[in-house]
């Protein structure tokens, strides 16, 4: 174990070093190369023949987007990753995300423009058609400057037959070169302002996904939030049960939120060497270098067991301190345990935020690198983060109905509990009044608000904010119950 306070002290430095670097919350191609790790589901989610990637917020879509479209960085996946099939062959394209310009795709405020005098679908086809560098007669790609997007989506609108007959040709150009296109889309909540031009917008861009897959070696790749995909104005079109039936998930298990910690801490620049020899006088593990970055070893990617005696060596065994402590908890479940949403699923961006909050909270004469309370202290703060996430950006009908229960509800409880709060409080009308104002322009709005409480409630638990436990009371993980200022007998202390 570390028991040395200097040894403590490096390894809790490199910890908030090396942790803010690898957030998977945006796109980013300054990421170092020690900081990408690929757990085996998202390796699957790489593989340019898949076409529809879903993920929950923070679970690495954005970060995938910008690492694919990096060719530094899928030389790191090609080489530290192989089962991605990420090969030299496959040339990648941005068609959206968060590019600060619409010289190679077009922005939000282009779309806008766009979406006025032509079909969405139109307006995707012009993308793939510069992505996929088509011949004359489309309007040469080497024009740039006001309208050129205009130029293109007008003459793919009126030149149907031609562009199949450019799109065939592009195809059979790659095949015979063994090339591979593959176009990324990111970001599709950003698309337009509101959901009403949002819906026609995805829904065109998951129709050519389907269509290109007709052809041998042009692929589409989009990254999308479950909401998205569970809105029948988007996937509402024949045959996307076909997409959908394919699509690959960004999940992350706990082995995997650790193998990225440890990947991240084994190549912090201050205190990577102390780290990589703490897991070889703990457990025997030798650490390869190679193409500019340190490689986990196998093992602390497929044994938790290993895992967990590097943590212990970390942050002690106990969630508590004296003999008993250990009834409190192990720290290395307690933390992912506590993290969980509704649906069982962990952000690394949650996890590495209370990993960097823990280190931060920890007294810096602490004889380990991290003490229990800060671990707890971690929590509050990625619960913080995660609300603010699920509030102020996708979801902010839903503030309006925690707010009344802050302080008054102790979970799990009966759904009656909260029912009768919000008719105190008049919540679900003022909500209902409060989106007919809004109109159309509410993204994602509750689904079920005219069944009353129980309806919203069961929208709460289809986002995993609640859940229902076996004799039907109502259950809030701790990532979300802490900010939202629910007691639990027991529990983690919520936030005031």
């Amino acid at each position: 174990m570390v028991s040395n306070q200097t040894t403590a002290q490096i390894l809790r430095s490199a910890i908030r070093e090396a942790l803010p670097e690898i957030d998977h919350s945006g796109p980013s191609t300054a990421t170092a190369p020690g900081a990408i790790y690929v757990p085996p589901s998202h390796a699957k989610a790489l593989h340019p023949d898949n076409s529809l990637v879903e993920g929950i917020r923070g679970s690495g879509k954005s970060f995938w987007w910008a690492t694919l479209s990096s060719e530094p960085h899928r030389r790191i996946l090609t080489a530290a990753f192989p089962e991605t099939q990420i090969e030299p062959n496959v040339t990648i394209e941005r068609g959206f995300g968060a590019q600060p310009s619409s010289i190679d795709a077009p922005s939000q405020d282009v779309l806008a423009d766009l979406v006025r005098d032509f079909p969405p679908r139109a307006i995707w086809r012009a993308v793939l058609a510069c992505k996929a560098k088509f011949a004359t007669p489309f309007p040469a790609m080497e024009q740039v400057g006001a309208g050129v997007w205009r130029q293109r989506v007008a003459w793919v609108a009126s030149n149907p037959e031609a562009y199949d007959a450019l799109l065939q040709e592009a195809d059979q150009a790659f095949d015979a070169n063994g090339k591979t296109l593959l176009v990324l889309f990111d970001a599709l909540d950003r698309l337009a302002n509101d959901w009403q031009h949002i819906r026609p917008l995805a829904k065109a861009l998951l129709q050519l996904a389907l269509d290109v897959r007709g052809t041998r070696r042009i692929r589409l790749k989009l990254f999308c939030r479950p909401d998205m995909l569970e809105d029948r104005g988007i996937t509402g079109f024949p045959d996307a049960s076909k997409l959908l039936a394919r699509k690959t998930q960004l999940v992350w298990r706990r082995i995997d939120l650790y193998a990225l910690l440890y990947q991240c801490l084994g190549n912090a620049v201050g205190g990577g060497e102390t780290f990589r020899s703490l897991c070889t006088s703990v457990a025997r593990l030798d650490w390869e270098y190679g193409e500019s970055a340190w490689f986990l070893p196998k093992v602390l990617r497929t044994d938790e067991a290993v895992q967990e005696q590097i943590f212990v060596a970390l942050a002690g065994q106990a969630m508590a301190s004296g003999p008993s402590g250990i009834k409190r908890g192990k720290p290395y479940s307690w933390l992912v345990n506590h993290l969980q949403d509704g649906r069982d699923q962990v952000s690394p961006r949650s996890f590495i935020e209370a990993v960097r909050k823990a280190a931060e909270n920890t007294p810096d004469e602490h004889s380990l690198a991290l003490h229990f309370k800060g671990i707890q202290q971690g929590v509050q703060a990625a619960s913080r983060i995660r609300v603010n996430e699920i509030t102020g950006e996708d979801y902010p009908w839903v503030a309006e109905l925690m707010h009344p229960l802050r302080g008054r509800v102790t979970v799990p409880c009966e759904s009656e509990d909260i029912a009768s709060i919000w008719r105190q409080e008049r919540s679900l009308d003022r909500l209902h009044n409060s989106l007919l104002e809004s109109g159309d322009g509410v993204k994602l709005p509750p689904q079920s608000l005219d069944q009353g409480a129980e309806g919203v409630l069961n929208d709460l638990e289809a986002l995993g904010l609640i859940q229902r436990l076996s004799n039907r009371r109502i259950q809030m993980p701790d990532v979300y119950r802490i900010a939202f200022g629910l007691g639990r007998r027991g529990g983690v202390k919520p936030l005031r």
